[in-house]
C-alpha cells in the first residue's frame, strides 16, 4: 500500500492532488487542517492507493491520452468518411460518465470534510442550485449560519456615485441577455434621484435595435444618441458634457458570430481615450441567469478579450440553478455589480452584495434543501 500526504491551502485543492497523483481508486485516510510554518491555514489530506498499475512493457511506447471533452467532440465521421461505430460510441459514454463520477466523488468527498450536520445541508443546497463543489464547500458554514456569502473569496465592485463622480458605463453581452432593460433601470432609478443622465447605443446595425432604448429615453426625457462608429465619439461626447451618468447600450454578440463585437471595440476605445480623466469608466459583461452555465463559460473566454471590468447578471427569475453565477464570476475574476429580475422599469434591479447573494442563493431554501 502506497500513503502519501498531500498539502494544500484549501481542501478541494489537496483532493485534486490525489487524484492527479493516485487517480479514482484512492482512499483518503485523515484529512486535518492546520498552520503551516508560516501560520496559514492548510490543509493536509492524507491518502493510500492498494493497488499500482503494472508497468508498460519496454517494446510499447507510452501513448499520450488525448483530452477528453463530450461525446458530440468525437462524433465526427473518421477520415475515410466512415462513422464512429457502435463500440466506439459506447467507450465514449463510458469514460464520459466516468469523468462525471469523478466530479461526483470530488463533492462527495468534500461534503463529508464538513463538520456538521447543517453544513453538509448547506452544502447539499447550494450544489443543488448550481454552485460548484469547491465553492459550495468554502460557503458551506456561512451559509449554514445565515452570514454574509463570499464576502473574502468573490470579487465585489464599488458602487458607483455619479451624484459624487461621473460615470460611464458600457454594458455588452449576448444578444438577449437583458441589456437594454437594465440599461433602461439605471436611468429610470438616477433620474428620478435628479442625476443628469445621457443614453448612448452602439446597437446601430440591427433593425430596430435603436427603438427601445430611445423609447425609454423619451419617456424620461433623458438624451439619447446613436453612435454608429468611432468618428461619432468626439461630437456625442461635445453634446453630453453636463451628463454625470453616461449609460451605453451594445449590440449583442456571440463566440460564434462576433463581428459585432470587434466592431464595438473601436468605439469604446474611442471613447476611452476621450472621455475626461475624472470620469468613472466601466466595462460590464452582462450573463443571463438563464443560461446554460457551461455556454456562459464559453461567453466568458470570448468577452475577457475585450478587457471587461465588472460583470452583471439579469434573468435572475428565469433559472432554478442561481448559484451557477458564483461559478461564472470566480472563473472570470470579474468584480459582481449589478443583477437585473424582470422586465419591469425601473424596479427588479439592484446592486450584487455578499448581503444580497446570501438572500439571493437562499430563496427556496427549504423546498430544496436535502
Amino acid at each position: 500500500m502506497r500513503i502519501k500526504v498531500f498539502t494544500a491551502p484549501h481542501l478541494h485543492e489537496a483532493l485534486a492532488k490525489v487524484r492527479k497523483d493516485m487517480g479514482p481508486e484512492a482512499l483518503i485516510l485523515d484529512r486535518q487542517k492546520v498552520k503551516d510554518g508560516n501560520g496559514d491555514m492548510v490543509w493536509h489530506v492524507h491518502a493510500a492507493l492498494d493497488q499500482i498499475s503494472a508497468p508498460e512493457p519496454r517494446h510499447r511506447p507510452a501513448q499520450q491520452v488525448p483530452e477528453i471533452k463530450s461525446t458530440a467532440a468525437f462524433a465526427q465521421k473518421s477520415e475515410d468518411g466512415q462513422a464512429p461505430s457502435k463500440n466506439t460510441n459506447a467507450a465514449l459514454a463510458r469514460l464520459e460518465r466516468i469523468v462525471e463520477g469523478l466530479g461526483n466523488a470530488e463533492s462527495a468527498n468534500l461534503r463529508q470534510a464538513l463538520t456538521t450536520g447543517s453544513e453538509q445541508e448547506a452544502f447539499d443546497h447550494l450544489v443543488k442550485i448550481g454552485v460548484c463543489g469547491s465553492h459550495a464547500f468554502d460557503m458551506a458554514a456561512d451559509f449554514s449560519q445565515k452570514r454574509p456569502l463570499g464576502s473574502k473569496t468573490i470579487l465585489w465592485a464599488n458602487r458607483i456615485n455619479p451624484a459624487k463622480k461621473h460615470s460611464a458605463l458600457i454594458f455588452s453581452g449576448p444578444s438577449g441577455s437583458g441589456k437594454s432593460t437594465l440599461v433602461a433601470k439605471l436611468a429610470a432609478h438616477y433620474s428620478m434621484k435628479g442625476i443628469r443622465v445621457a443614453l448612448l447605443s452602439c446597437d446601430t446595425e440591427r433593425m430596430g435595435g435603436l427603438d427601445s432604448l430611445r423609447a425609454y429615453a423619451n419617456t424620461l426625457g433623458v438624451p439619447f444618441h446613436p453612435l454608429r462608429k468611432a468618428a461619432d465619439v468626439e461630437k456625442v461626447l461635445n453634446q453630453t458634457q453636463t451628463a454625470q451618468l453616461m449609460l451605453i447600450d451594445t449590440e449583442g454578440w456571440s463566440p460564434q458570430r462576433d463581428t459585432g463585437l470587434k466592431r464595438q471595440g473601436e468605439i469604446w476605445d474611442a471613447l476611452s481615450q476621450r472621455l475626461p480623466k475624472d470620469v468613472s469608466q466601466r466595462r460590464v459583461l452582462m450573463l443571463p441567469a438563464n443560461m446554460d452555465e457551461e455556454d456562459g463559460m464559453q461567453q466568458l473566454k470570448h468577452a475577457m478579450t475585450s478587457e471587461m471590468t465588472d460583470i452583471a447578471f439579469s434573468k435572475l427569475d428565469e433559472t432554478q440553478k442561481p448559484g451557477k453565477i458564483v461559478n461564472w464570476s470566480m472563473a472570470s475574476a470579474l468584480p459582481m455589480s449589478y443583477c437585473s429580475f424582470g422586465p419591469e422599469v425601473p424596479e427588479q434591479m439592484g446592486w450584487l452584495n455578499a448581503t444580497a447573494l446570501t438572500t439571493l442563493l437562499s430563496k427556496y431554501y427549504r423546498e430544496t434543501a436535502v
